[in-house]
């Protein structure tokens, strides 16, 4: 009797002992999850950010795309009108102020 109460006194202990290692994991599992959760959520916060500083990025390329277009067009605008005041000094030195000597020519 007394070797029987001794191997179930020595089963209850190894079972508790294996519940508490079973607890141990589960608590490790759960602190795991946990942890697991918290980055989730902050690669969530990142993921918006960098969503809304895409959506800055294209608006101020798209605002920056026609400021240098509308620049281009001042340009040529410039050049187009110092091509004909060029053509047009020419011209005057050419054939007169009133372009009195081209008219004479061809008379």
């Amino acid at each position: 009797n007394s070797e029987d109460a001794d191997r179930s006194i020595d089963n209850i202990g190894a079972v508790k002992s294996q519940i508490e290692d079973v607890k141990d994991v589960m608590v490790q599992n759960i602190e795991k999850v946990l942890e697991r959760g918290e980055k989730i959520e902050l690669l969530v916060d990142k993921t918006d950010r960098l969503n809304q500083q895409a959506f800055r990025f294209e608006a101020s390329s798209r605002s920056l795309r026609r400021a240098l277009y509308w620049k281009k067009m001042r340009c040529y605008a410039i050049v187009g009108v110092i091509a004909v005041l060029l053509i047009y000094c020419a011209s005057v030195s050419m054939c007169g102020f009133d372009f009195h000597h081209c008219k004479a020519g061809k008379k």
